[in-house]
């Protein structure tokens, strides 16, 4: 293989690239990119056999081949480089990096011990702009689970037809979904479990696309760019039912400030308990007080303007959940709909977001 790529575009792919490569594996040839050139395609491939991406990059081939090559070490020194091309040679076993006065020769790996890209069979596809999919996944995998005994849990659910798509995320502490009204002709009815990971990797390629292809197959899901294909398997369910746990007696309306109580939170927690972060919302009509009590650190205590329609009343949440959501909402007020102090809050943007809706769910902790 003999290639000339601009070393530019060769540094940002490769950076895009190493977030997929896993940091430790039992399996080495997981640590290592394939490198392509095949007629007049140059493209870069990495897995973590759940994800796979490849990536075409513009470049001038003199010679076809392919080679499996240490994703972090040849990183570095991509990373390192200084000029305009980079010349890419195999031979054998090994992979020669020109670059103006610099010269690197790297051991690397027969690409016949790189495991296969998969191929999908799609049940359903359907374009749209990569923008829409980000901002519903930026105001959901905050509450994904890390608990990997409960898999489903461990990405988001979409569901999609033709009018649209909802996306759900919980960790059982608390509950997003957000959904926008849109026109996808080519949609089927179908729910699927996307793993948290996907969808960073498709942000992370996505920037400065105007349209993705979304392909949902069986047991997997790919996303098709310009110059780049991501595929990932998709988490086995059953995802809870989670209408069950949106509650509908919330009547409460504490309406107040996003910016506000985020400032606020933030600030009060410095003190809070390490395990709990727990934070006290005292709330009567015209205001609303946080505190913060711990025997090791100290106190803590702030108030802002709030409305509230019910009798005054104390609930805590964790402070990090509360951080969590506030960063995911656009509108200026939000609303907090509760019943009881044990019971989970609705929060939700006051004002009509559009054709999107957003809620977020959070349970209390107990006061001590």
């Amino acid at each position: 293989m003999k290639v000339s790529v601009p070393l530019g575009e060769l540094s940002h792919k490769m950076n895009a690239i190493s977030s997929v490569v896993p940091g430790k594996t039992t399996m080495p040839i997981l640590s290592t990119v394939l490198m392509s050139a095949d007629k007049e395609i140059f493209s870069i491939s990495a897995t973590d056999l759940d994800i796979s991406v490849t990536s075409r990059v513009n470049g001038a081939i003199t010679e076809e081949g392919r080679i499996a090559v240490p994703a972090k070490k040849l990183a570095e020194i991509v990373k390192s480089l200084s000029g305009d091309e980079v010349v890419l040679e195999s031979k054998e076993d090994k992979l020669t990096l020109s670059c103006g006065k610099s010269r690197f020769v790297v051991n690397a790996r027969s690409a016949e011990d790189f495991p296969k890209i998969p191929k999908q069979e799609s049940k359903t596809s359907f374009a749209i702009d990569p923008e829409i999919i980000g901002e519903l996944a930026q105001k959901t995998v905050y509450s994904v689970s890390t608990d990997l005994t409960r898999p489903a849990l461990c990405g988001v659910l979409w569901e999609v037809d033709r009018k649209g798509i909802a996306m759900v995320s919980t960790d059982g502490h608390r509950l997003a979904k957000v959904e926008i009204a849109m026109d996808l002709p080519d949609a089927h009815k179908t729910d699927v479990i996307v793993p948290a990971k996907a969808l960073g990797t498709m942000r992370t390629y996505a920037e400065g696309e105007k349209e993705v292809r979304v392909s949902i197959g069986e047991n997997s899901i790919s996303f098709d760019m310009k110059e780049t294909t991501i595929y990932s398997r998709l988490l086995e369910g059953p995802f809870p039912n989670y209408q069950r746990v949106i509650p509908a007696k919330n009547e409460k309306e504490l309406v107040v400030s996003r910016s506000a109580l985020a400032e606020a939170t933030k600030r009060v927690s410095i003190l809070s308990d390490s395990l709990t972060r727990q934070v006290v919302f005292s709330i009567a009509k015209n205001k609303l007080t946080l505190n913060v009590s711990t025997q090791e650190l100290g106190e803590a205590r702030e108030e802002i303007e709030a409305s509230f329609s019910g009798e005054p009343m104390e609930v805590g949440y964790n402070a990090n959940y509360v951080l969590d959501l506030l960063r995911t909402i656009d509108a200026e007020e939000i609303v907090f709909l509760l019943d009881r102090p044990d019971n989970a809050a609705l929060v939700k943007p006051a004002s009509d977001g559009g054709n999107l809706k957003q809620l977020c769910i959070i349970m209390p902790l107990r006061i001590g």
